[in-house]
């Protein structure tokens, strides 16, 4: 099922829906992604949009009991600048 999303509020382009990967943070210490995340992409500058149901189900599985799909390992780094 397709979204309809409105023209991107940044430039004005044009906002289609694609499956893109989420890096969903919450807080400092939690890190998750999800993929194949339908989302509304705008062709111009790359703004995305994400419907109030899909933000939801990402909250629900976040703080859900369910089993991660596959566990990665993600090196962080600081910045030093002075």
């Amino acid at each position: 099922m397709s979204r309809d999303y409105k023209k991107c509020f940044f430039c004005g382009g044009k906002v289609i829906e694609e499956k893109i990967t989420v890096d969903y943070r919450w807080g400092e210490e939690f890190l998750a992604v999800f993929k194949n995340v339908p989302a509304g992409v705008c062709q111009v500058c790359g703004e995305q949009y994400f419907k109030s149901e899909i933000v939801k189900e990402m909250e629900r599985v976040v703080h859900s009991k369910e089993e991660a799909k596959e566990i990665i390992q993600i090196p962080v780094r600081e910045l030093q600048m002075y």
